[in-house]
């Protein structure tokens, strides 16, 4: 327990801090019947603590907002695996890396590591937004108008433990792409942002009441342009219309897309209009340098390896290889089988990264909370 207070001392936002230790009281309390199991269940959803089938055990869901993460965060992340959980990063198609087997107990303990280099697992579950994805070509895509990251970024750290959204009938889920071509995939989302530029005017195609499960909807278009400084704004005016009107005791049907469907899109545009009168926040200008420049590595000379087969080199260069909008850099994919990567394979691939790509200097990070 002294390890784990020792954790807190080197968190220096409070609010992160007293949040692990309200965690940590909330479990206490749980165990020992102060608290009953659809409370705690709430609570712990909200911070990212999901049960698995196997009983005594948790998901631990770490949450990234735009899929980012620094090499040194990677390492970090491999390392609470090892001591807390079961060596395996799961990566999820909401860009999120999930720990699995982890200790109830020990799920403050481990939350604090993690706050140390600045990663949450706040409302990484539960009826809140949930992580705020990006297209991953952002920033480095040819096709973009602009870079969308620090509006995505913005718009995670704007709701973050914002009381709006903790709980809502159901979870929220957002995303950015970085060109028309939508590679971010608007129209299964919540809200969807696609940047457009009009008149030299920055802004963003909105698609709204998307979703998949048994009942699939498209999301539909509520604006074909947007202004950059009404993007936050709207997007809290839809999360309390939805909060207000949204179904609260059917589960099946307590999605955004349901209550669209019911209203229809004008009665709901219309209900967002009214709401948008009466906020404190009717403008944002988002701060377009919050996310810092990565920094190049020296070019590496290296011999000239000789392929065993050209046909198949070719064919991965063709498939996953993708050339940036920066003269003369390239972007690679690499693929994890099933989502899954030990901790040893993590390490090494941040060895990689950090001898052959662009990193991040982590004190420019502190702003992941």
């Amino acid at each position: 327990m002294q390890a784990f207070r020792s954790e807190l001392e080197d968190i220096t936002n409070p609010v992160v801090a007293q949040d692990i230790l309200d965690l940590e009281r909330k479990i206490f309390l749980y165990q020992n019947g102060k608290i009953d199991n659809d409370k705690f269940r709430s609570l712990r959803l909200a911070r990212g603590i999901y049960g698995q089938r196997q009983a005594g055990v948790q998901m631990i869901r770490i949450k990234l907002p735009l899929g980012r993460l620094t090499t040194h965060q990677l390492r970090t992340i491999a390392d609470v695996a090892d001591e807390y959980a079961s060596k395996n990063l799961h990566a999820t198609t909401r860009q999120d890396i999930q720990l699995h087997f982890v200790s109830l107990d020990r799920t403050p303990e481990l939350w604090a590591r993690l706050e140390k280099d600045n990663i949450t697992l706040r409302e990484a579950c539960g009826n809140t937004v949930r992580n705020i994805t990006a297209s991953d070509l952002a920033g480095i895509d040819p096709k973009e108008p602009f870079d969308v990251s620090p509006y995505a970024y913005e718009m995670f750290q704007y709701f973050l433990r914002n009381p709006i959204c903790q709980e809502m009938g159901r979870k929220f889920k957002i995303s950015f792409s970085s060109s028309d071509e939508d590679t971010a995939f608007s129209f299964i989302h919540d809200l969807g942002f696609i940047p457009k530029l009009q008149n030299g005017k920055r802004g963003f195609k909105v698609m709204i009441g998307g979703g998949l499960g048994a009942n699939p909807y498209l999301a539909l278009p509520a604006f074909e342009f947007l202004e950059e400084e009404q993007l936050i704004p709207f997007s809290e005016a839809v999360l309390r219309v939805f909060d207000r009107y949204g179904e609260r005791n059917r589960r099946m049907k307590a999605r955004l897309k349901f209550l669209i469907d019911e209203l229809g899109l004008s009665a709901f545009l219309e209900l967002v209009e009214q709401e948008r009168k009466a906020l404190k926040v009717k403008y944002y200008k988002v701060n377009e340098d919050i996310l810092p420049d990565p920094s190049i590595s020296e070019f590496i000379p290296y011999e000239k390896v000789i392929l065993d087969d050209e046909v198949k080199y070719q064919r991965w260069l063709d498939t996953n290889v993708v050339e940036q909008k920066q003269e003369g850099f390239f972007g690679v994919y690499v693929k994890l089988p099933l989502g899954n990567m030990s901790s040893y394979l993590a390490r090494s691939f941040a060895e990689v990264v950090d001898t052959y790509a662009s990193t991040v200097d982590l004190k420019y990070c502190d702003h992941f909370l």
